[in-house]
């Protein structure tokens, strides 16, 4: 349902794009666009289409079809701030009324004369149910509304709905741009053509299914500039450029994205520079707009480019748009689906469906399988990537290192975290495996740090599994792993089940028998250490960690080796225990290393 309705959005797109090709009378292209625009949106029940008078300082309306009374509903003159429509100029970003209670409070700013006159305008028996409106910008300035208005509490606008909304208000303030144009000059005639030929080009690769490569591929050739197109995080997507290319210059294209990442400006921007001693005009264009920013298409030029080229590529925008938009909502269900595997599988809830389903993903039920689990946290200062984008690009980048022609599997997000499940042949040492995952968690930290994401980044990493049936096993040894790097402060960020050792111990228990065991243990030693800020504790760690050898320990602790024997004896003394009985050093030698982990979490800390 969400590929076929993604497709209709964009043939919708398409055939508006079209209309405004066969009139340049900006009238008969409004209606039609609103005429389209109800068809297409299947709550829509009515729509007005609203134009800013900067001499009145309000919003006039240029179309307004469905149910309303269009001579009646014309008359209504809103102030910025006043209504649905009102409030979505003034705060110059597309706004969703959800409910009655909603939509009533935005009506009660009407003034008074507009309030009789949208009394007048809506039959009486019709009233708001939820009401969707974006705002329509030209070259960064706010010049109008599109709004549309469902009736019927049975239909409700989705939020692909508002996407459309805002792709289509793109392209009437492109129509609108394209009059004023034509009516200046009449030559502007021949040039857009070649514009509107171009944007029938572009759109006709979509249709096609041609990816973003062979989209700016296509731009570059046209255009003959070194074409480049980055994501919401600045990352580079794809580009078409010459094969001379220095990497100077290509590192300070990725810098000047960087910079205007977090520009509070998002619209068409040009500007010349110098990179290596060669001028250029850098060519920015925003894909999408704020808060749902896709990221930038940007073109380094060594020519300026006419006001025709840049309204074309204004075109190439939506396409670009549409065309991310499409693979974002293809990972969005891929995600679901999986996500939905997922849940079940480690709800130990195996059945013969699963398994099917398993199999439909290309997974063995019999196989080996490993989980990994990841937990990512943003620095504080890190307030520019969406959160969206950034989970998004990590799973990609998690799939990019894990999975492969040779390694079956998937990444989901998971109860706010990521799920790597990786399926190996039986054959293949455990050991090696888990070996291979660390080098590949190294590799993806690197990365994040490598483009500048600002978060941090941990991973869970729990045993081989046999079989599907058990990988739920997995799953808690490696929640079990995060929750040691996280509640512990341990050093190292990624860490494997299988390395814990006897720190399972802590994990296996409640916190009371823990504290109780190293009490019972170490307790007077730990007093003493408090009281007396002694080398005691420290001694007695490094002895037992050295297999009780002496003369390693004198080395490790710079020590005399009569002082050491006065600091056993009196460790056995404060301890009353003998350090020859091995059950006893047992004992003790687990209470100190837990004692060392616990010590950093309050929550633990020995009283």
């Amino acid at each position: 349902m969400e590929d076929t309705l993604t497709h209709r959005q964009l043939q919708s797109l398409i055939h508006i794009s079209n209309v405004l090709n066969t009139s340049f009378d900006i009238e008969t292209i409004i209606e039609l666009i609103m005429r389209e625009t109800i068809s297409v949106v299947e709550a829509a029940e009515g729509g007005s289409l609203w134009l800013y008078n900067k001499k009145l300082d309000c919003l006039i309306a240029q179309s307004a079809q469905g149910v309303f009374y269009p001579k009646i509903f014309r008359q209504i003159r809103l102030k910025p701030g006043e209504s649905m429509t009102g409030k979505t100029f003034e705060s110059r970003k597309s706004l969703i009324y959800k409910n009655d209670i909603e939509i009533k409070k935005a009506l009660a700013t009407l003034s008074l004369n507009n309030s009789k006159l949208l009394s007048r305008a809506i039959p009486h028996n019709f009233h708001f149910s939820t009401v969707i409106s974006a705002p329509i910008f030209l070259k960064g300035e706010c010049i109008g509304v599109f709004t549309l208005d469902s009736f019927q509490q049975s239909l409700n606008f989705k939020p692909e709905d508002l996407h459309l909304l805002e792709a289509i208000c793109h392209q009437a303030a492109v129509a609108l741009e394209r009059s004023s144009l034509y009516k200046e000059k009449e030559q502007t005639v021949k040039n857009l053509s070649y514009s509107i030929e171009t944007h029938r080009t572009l759109a006709n690769l979509v249709l096609q299914g041609e990816d973003l490569q062979s989209i700016l591929h296509y731009i570059h050739r046209w255009i003959g500039q070194n074409t480049f197109l980055f994501d919401e995080l600045g990352d580079i997507l794809t580009s078409s450029s010459d094969p001379a290319l220095s990497s100077q210059i290509l590192m300070f294209v990725k810098q000047q994205a960087r910079i205007m990442m977090n520009a509070t400006e998002n619209s068409l921007s040009v500007k010349e520079v110098e990179v290596a001693g060669v001028p250029y005009h850098l060519v920015r264009l925003p894909l999408g707009s704020k808060p749902n920013f896709l990221g930038l298409l940007m073109i380094l030029s060594t020519k300026k480019l006419g006001d025709m080229d840049l309204a074309a590529l204004e075109h190439a925008c939506t396409v670009l748009s549409l065309q991310l938009f499409k693979e974002q909502t293809v990972f969005e269900t891929q995600q679901r689906l999986q996500g939905e595997f997922v849940t079940k599988l480690f709800s130990e809830q195996m059945d013969e469906a699963l398994f099917q389903k398993a199999k439909s993903l290309d997974l063995n039920p019999a196989h080996n399988y490993i989980t990994i689990l990841i937990e990512f946290s943003a620095h504080s200062n890190n307030k520019k990537h969406p959160q969206d984008g950034l989970i998004r690009k990590i799973i990609q980048l998690t799939n990019l290192a894990f999975l492969g022609p040779h390694t079956k599997g998937m990444t989901v997000t998971h109860h706010q975290q990521i799920v790597v499940l990786l399926s190996e042949p039986s054959n293949t040492a455990k050991s090696l495996i888990v070996s291979r995952i660390k080098e590949k968690a190294k590799w993806i930290q690197k990365e994040i740090i490598s483009r500048n994401w600002e978060v941090e980044i941990a991973f869970g990493i729990g045993r081989v599994k046999q079989g599907l049936q058990n990988v739920y096993k997995s799953l808690k040894e490696a929640e079990n792993c995060l929750n040691f790097i996280r509640t512990l402060n341990w050093e190292n960020s990624i860490l494997s089940y299988s390395d814990l050792g006897i720190q399972r111990f802590i994990l296996q228990n409640p916190e009371e028998e823990v504290l109780e065991f190293i009490n019972e243990m170490i307790g007077p030693l730990i007093d003493y250490e408090n009281s007396r800020k002694g080398d005691l504790l420290k001694t007695l760690y490094v002895y037992l960690e050295g297999n009780q050898n002496v003369k390693k320990t004198v080395d490790t602790l710079h020590v005399h080796i009569n002082t050491l024997s006065y600091r056993l004896k009196r460790i056995e003394e404060i301890l009353s225990i003998d350090l020859t009985d091995s059950n006893q050093v047992l004992n003790l030698h687990l209470a100190v290393n837990i004692y060392r982990y616990i010590k950093k979490k309050p929550s633990l800390q020995m009283v």
